[in-house]
C-alpha cells in the first residue's frame, strides 16, 4: 500500500472518530433521559475524539513530519491510543444490565476498576521502561503495549459492548419505543467488528498471535486495507449514535406535549374546583347560619336535621373536589406525590425522612394513576411500620428510573421488625405468627405490588429494614402517543 493512500486513509480513519466524538459531545440534556446509553454516551465519545487525534499523528508520521521528534511523536500516540482504549472499555462496561444486589453491586464495582489498572499498568511500564531505556527502546519493544492496548482494551470492550447493548436492545424491543431497539442491534454489532478489527489484526509482530494474524494477513486475504473498513465502521457508530439520539429527541418532545396537555387540564380543574367551592359551598354554609338563627322549641328537630344535612353537603363537596384534585396529582407525577406525602407526615414520624430522587425529569406523569397510587400506598404502609417498630432515627427513600423500570426503596437505620431476620421468605414466614396488623400490611403491600407487576422485596437485617419495590413500566408512555 502506497505512502500516499495510506495518508488519506489515516487522514478519513481520524477525521470519521473525531467526528463521531463531537457528535456525541453536540447532545443536550442526557441526564433527563430513562435511555441509560445516553449517559454513558460521553464516554463513547471521549473515545472517538482521542482515538481520531490519535490516527492523525500516525498520518503525521507517515508524511514524514517532526521526524527530529519520532521518539515523542510515538509516546503521544501512545498515551492518546491507551486513553481511547480506556474509554471504550468503560463505556463497554456501563452498558451492561445493572442489578443493585449488594452482592452484585460489589462485584460489578471491581469489574469497573479495570480499565482503570489497565490504563495504570500501561503507564507503569511505559515509566520503568523509558527511565531505563528511554524512547528509542519503547518504539522498538512495542509487544507489551500491544498486549494491553489491543488485546486487554479494544477487543474485550467491543465483545462486551456488543453482549451489553444487544440485551439492552431485547429488552427496548419489548417496550415498543419505535425502531429503537434497531439503533442498539446496529451499534451493538457495530462496536464488536470494530473491536475485532482493531483489537486483534495488529501489525506484524515477532510473537503470538500477531504474527499470524494482523494488518497485512487481513489485507492478503480480502484485499482491502483494515483501515478503510475501520472508517466505514466509525461512519456506522456515528450514523447509530444519531439515530438513537434522534429518538431521544422524539421522547423530550412529546413529553413537553403531554405536560401541557396535563397542565391545561389541571387548570380546568382547579377552576371547577373554585366554582364548586365559592358558588356552592359558601351558599351551603350561610344557608346553615340562617338556620342556626331561627332555631325554635317547635322547629329545633326539625331545623337540626336539615342543618346537619347542609354541614353533610359542605363535607361531600369538599371531600370531592380533595379527591378530585389527589387523583390528578397522582396520575401526573410521582415525585411530587411523595414529596407531598413527606410534607404533610413528617412533622408526626419520629424520625428524618431523605429523599433521594433519580428518576429523570421525562418521566415525569409517565407511570399509570393505577401504578403512582399503589406505589403511595405501599410507601404510606411502608413508613407506618418503620414509625411503629423499627426505632430509627432516619429514613431513606430512594427512587431510581431507567426506561424500563422504576425501583423505589424504603430504608430506616432502626432494628427492623425482626433484627435476627434478614432473608425475604423467612421474614414472611415468620411474619405469619406476627400480630395481625403487621401481618395484615405485609400482605397488602405485597398484594399491592402484584397488581401493577410489581415484585416486593422486604428485609430486615440488624442495620434496619428495607422495603424494595421494582415495576417494570416501560412503553406505557410511548403506547400512550
Amino acid at each position: 500500500m502506497s505512502t500516499q493512500i495510506s495518508f488519506i486513509l489515516y487522514l478519513l480513519y481520524g477525521f470519521v472518530f473525531i467526528l463521531m466524538g463531537v457528535v456525541i459531545f453536540q447532545q443536550r440534556n442526557q441526564e433527563l433521559s430513562g435511555f441509560p446509553i445516553l449517559r454513558t454516551l460521553p464516554l463513547l465519545g471521549m473515545f472517538g475524539i482521542l482515538h481520531g487525534v490519535s490516527e492523525w499523528v500516525t498520518m503525521a508520521q507517515i508524511a514524514g513530519l517532526y521526524q527530529d521528534y519520532s521518539g515523542i511523536i510515538l509516546a503521544v500516540k501512545g498515551s492518546l491510543k491507551v486513553l481511547s482504549f480506556y474509554f471504550l472499555l468503560r463505556f463497554a462496561l456501563m452498558t451492561l444490565t445493572r442489578d443493585d444486589g449488594n452482592d452484585n453491586r460489589i462485584i460489578r464495582r471491581l469489574v469497573e476498576k479495570i480499565p482503570l489498572v489497565l490504563l495504570l499498568a500501561w503507564v507503569f511500564r511505559f515509566g520503568i521502561l523509558y527511565g531505563l531505556y528511554g524512547l528509542d527502546y519503547l518504539a522498538e519493544n512495542r509487544m507489551g503495549e500491544v498486549i494491553i492496548n489491543r488485546y486487554l482494551l479494544a477487543f474485550p470492550a467491543g465483545v462486551i459492548a456488543f453482549i451489553g447493548l444487544f440485551h439492552s436492545g431485547k429488552k427496548v424491543q419489548k417496550m415498543h419505543y419505535e425502531d429503537l431497539h434497531r439503533w442498539y442491534y446496529g451499534l451493538s454489532i457495530t462496536l464488536l467488528s470494530y473491536g475485532i478489527l482493531d483489537g486483534i489484526f495488529v501489525r506484524r509482530m515477532g510473537f503470538f498471535p500477531a504474527n499470524v494474524i494482523n494488518n497485512q494477513f487481513f489485507f492478503e486475504v480480502i484485499g482491502f486495507p483494515v483501515q478503510g473498513l475501520k472508517i466505514i465502521l466509525g461512519i456506522l457508530m456515528t450514523y447509530f449514535v444519531v439515530e438513537i439520539s434522534r429518538v431521544f429527541e422524539g421522547e423530550k418532545r412529546s413529553m413537553i406535549d403531554q405536560m401541557l396537555k396535563d397542565r391545561a387540564v389541571e387548570v380546568e380543574r382547579e377552576k371547577m374546583n373554585r366554582e364548586i367551592h365559592d358558588r356552592i359551598i359558601q351558599k351551603m354554609y350561610g344557608a346553615g347560619l340562617k338556620i342556626e338563627a331561627y332555631f325554635g322549641k317547635e322547629n329545633k328537630d326539625y331545623l337540626q336535621e336539615a342543618n346537619q344535612d347542609l354541614q353533610q353537603g359542605i363535607k361531600d363537596a369538599r371531600d370531592i373536589i380533595s379527591e378530585t384534585m389527589i387523583e390528578d396529582y397522582h396520575s401526573k407525577d410521582l415525585e411530587s406525590v411523595i414529596k407531598e406525602f413527606i410534607r404533610v407526615k413528617e412533622k408526626e414520624l419520629p424520625f428524618e425522612i431523605i429523599f433521594d430522587n433519580r428518576v429523570p425529569t421525562l418521566y415525569h406523569g409517565k407511570a399509570s394513576k393505577k401504578t403512582v397510587t399503589q406505589i403511595y400506598y405501599i410507601l404510606q404502609e411502608a413508613v407506618t411500620n418503620a414509625a411503629k417498630h423499627s426505632g430509627a432515627t432516619k429514613l431513606w427513600i430512594r427512587l431510581r428510573g431507567e426506561y424500563d423500570r422504576l425501583t423505589m426503596e424504603i430504608q430506616d437505620n432502626g432494628t427492623g421488625f425482626y433484627p435476627e431476620v434478614s432473608n425475604h421468605e423467612d421474614l414472611l414466614e415468620i411474619n405469619e405468627q406476627s400480630s395481625k396488623g403487621t401481618k395484615m400490611g405485609l400482605e397488602i403491600m405485597k398484594e399491592r405490588a402484584e397488581e401493577i407487576g410489581g415484585k416486593l422485596r422486604i428485609t430486615s437485617p440488624k442495620t434496619g429494614t428495607s422495603v424494595r419495590l421494582d415495576v417494570q413500566w416501560g412503553g406505557n408512555y410511548n403506547e400512550k402517543k
